[in-house]
């Protein structure tokens, strides 16, 4: 095996083709586990690509509910031989981890299945009463797959966007889905795009699979839209109803399903 850079390894491997066999090096994705200390005690071990580190622990952070806006984090910083990354919150901070370290694979287990009562408060239901039209759906979505070379590359990550009108604003690529939405709320809180002021923050453009977790994050980053190639579960659409987010699944080619809030999609 040949490590080309941080995020990519160069491996050969046997490739059958019409009924013939053939070594060929391929790239795979790197995979790391990145072991999260807040205020010192070790909280969470993240499987994830070793970038955008600040964005990821940043919107990890948010979509717990430890940590509301930028403020709240004195200080991130990411240890690359180790793998660690160091969180210092400010004072009034006092966040509350179970004592049993988890570790956070790229499997579906992870994040918040349903909002619990004593989270509701920070998951309230959107507002805006935006549109957009269907051309816009399809446009974003073929520019959200072009826009990841390691997507190319390796096949092996998932991509994530916010986006505004039509034009896309930030994107992150992960091994795991929930790893690149958190990217993208990181980026937002850092960038005080996303405040507890905030109304619209505009649309969530995801790769993965539209779970019930994956809308409570657009949810917690107040996206009026949550667009996808993949199809929701049945827990998304009635959590995605309920907090009045427009979801949109199976945006490929031409086409795209419209599960809730329909009328904020410019029909013919």
């Amino acid at each position: 095996m040949t490590i080309t850079n941080d995020f990519t390894h160069n491996l050969i491997v046997k490739r059958f083709e019409h009924g013939s066999v053939a070594d060929r090096e391929e790239k795979v994705v790197a995979e790391r586990s990145i072991s999260l200390f807040v205020n010192g005690n070790e909280t969470v071990r993240l499987m994830a690509l070793p970038d955008q580190i600040e964005e990821l622990v940043t919107g990890f952070l948010f979509s717990e509910c430890v940590i509301s806006k930028n403020e709240n984090i004195v200080q991130i910083q990411f240890n690359p031989a180790a793998m660690s990354v160091e969180v210092r919150l400010a004072e009034h901070i006092q966040p509350v981890f179970n004592d049993k370290i988890r570790s956070v694979t790229t499997g579906c287990g992870r994040g918040l299945t349903f909002i619990s009562a004593l989270n509701s408060s920070f998951f309230r239901p959107v507002t805006a009463e935006t549109t957009i039209n269907p051309q816009t759906v399809i446009d974003l979505m073929r520019k959200l797959q072009r826009k990841s070379s390691l997507f190319h590359d390796t096949g092996g990550v998932h991509s994530a966007a916010v986006a505004v009108a039509d034009e896309i604003l930030y994107s992150a690529d992960d091994i795991g889905r929930h790893n690149a939405v958190d990217k993208v709320l990181g980026w937002l809180i850092r960038s005080d795009r996303l405040t507890q002021e905030t109304e619209n923050s505009g649309m969530l453009l995801t790769t993965g699979r539209l779970s019930s977790e994956i809308v409570t994050k657009a949810a917690r980053g107040r996206f009026t839209f949550l667009i996808s190639p993949s199809a929701p579960t049945s827990g998304a659409v009635q959590l995605a109803n309920d907090l009045a987010i427009t979801l949109i699944g199976f945006a490929r080619g031409e086409r795209f399903n419209v599960y809730t809030r329909s009328e904020r999609v410019l029909l013919p």
